[in-house]
């Protein structure tokens, strides 16, 4: 698990980086924007102001209250050298308030898996065994509860869902990466729900949360992929207003037109049109996963919902499809109203 300086160390190292690659290379909204502004050019017809892209807003209220089954210093020490005495004796002293939500899922699987040892060297009568026993049945009854929790408190997993300046290149760096961790979290949270709790390697949580701190993947294409959705659609729009049959006039020698036409293929037959491709190849890759661990849950946030739910016309991936499909169906429109060829 990364420290809390560690943390600060990372994000700043990152947050510099970001800064000298945006300020030394054209984003991929830039390109968009110079897409944009040379159709207008061209078109003498200025693309309207539209909306920016806001925040999603997760409203997601998780645990239930905590359990008040404790176990006391006199039953700790009947425990003798069970691995739940010193695993609670840690948990003890360092959770409190500066307890992270995944070191709070990992102390009550680690509990979990540890109680069953612990209470074969126990009378069943006594109070120790029967506290013991109480608090396996109350930390399993929660597990699923914890584990959401820890997909929406945990920075490295809740910031994937907010936006970024950071634009994800056409390297798509971190995505193998990404995919691993998330296949790792979807793995645990499977084995939860089917009660194979001595099968979960918590180390696998804190490995995961350091590959996604790293790539920071996920916010990335999340914040691409609703970018160039609300351009193509924007851009679309503005289109689908221009007079076809003045512009393909064969009387003005189609002049206007194959210059309109030369910007579309310069930038969205080029560069965007490929770059959404990649977009679409890397969010099909992690879509199941996002599915798996959001939206296959119990305690799903709304918000989360038109985004990931398969029926939703316009969630990330269909929309970003519609829109790059719409957006060139108008572009086939053109070409056989003006006669000219795209190549």
């Amino acid at each position: 698990m990364l420290g809390k300086h560690k943390r600060i160390f990372v994000y700043l190292t990152m947050l510099v980086s970001i800064l000298l690659t945006t300020g030394c290379s054209e984003q991929p909204s830039d390109t968009y924007n110079e897409y944009q502004s040379r159709l207008a050019n061209s078109l003498s017809s200025p693309i309207p102001t539209h909306a920016e892209l806001n925040n999603i807003k997760l409203n997601f209220q998780p645990l239930a209250k905590q359990t008040k089954l404790n176990v006391s210093i006199l039953q700790l020490a009947q425990l003798n050298s069970c691995a739940l005495s010193t695993l609670i004796a840690e948990h003890n002293s360092q959770l409190g308030k500066v307890a992270t939500p995944a070191t709070k899922l990992i102390y009550q699987i680690e509990f979990i898996k540890a109680a069953p040892i612990c209470l074969r060297t126990l009378d069943k009568t006594s109070n120790s065994y029967q506290q013991i026993q109480a608090a396996m049945r109350h930390k399993k009854s929660q597990l699923k509860t914890y584990f959401t929790q820890f997909l929406y408190a945990e920075a490295e997993l809740k910031q994937s869902w907010l936006l970024t300046p950071y634009e994800l290149d056409t390297n798509l760096n971190g995505l193998v990466e990404t995919e691993l961790a998330l296949q790792q979290l979807a793995n645990i949270k499977n084995q939860i729900t089917a009660e194979q709790y001595q099968q979960i390697n918590t180390h696998h949580i804190y490995k995961s949360l350091e590959q996604l701190n790293r790539f920071n993947f996920n916010q990335a294409l999340i914040t691409a992929v609703r970018k160039q959705t609300l351009l193509n659609n924007v851009t679309t729009n503005y289109l689908a207003d221009i007079d076809l049959t003045s512009l393909c006039n064969p009387i003005k020698n189609k002049k206007q037109a194959h210059i309109v036409s030369n910007v579309f293929k310069k930038y969205y037959l080029t560069q965007l049109q490929p770059y959404q491709a990649q977009l679409t190849g890397a969010l099909e890759r992690l879509m199941p996963l996002y599915r798996a661990l959001w939206l296959q849950s119990d305690h799903v946030d709304n918000a989360l919902v038109p985004m990931l739910q398969p029926s939703q016309s316009n969630n990330l991936l269909n929309g970003l499809k519609q829109s790059a499909r719409e957006h060139v169906i108008w572009w086939q429109k053109f070409y056989k109203t003006c006669e000219i060829s795209p190549i």
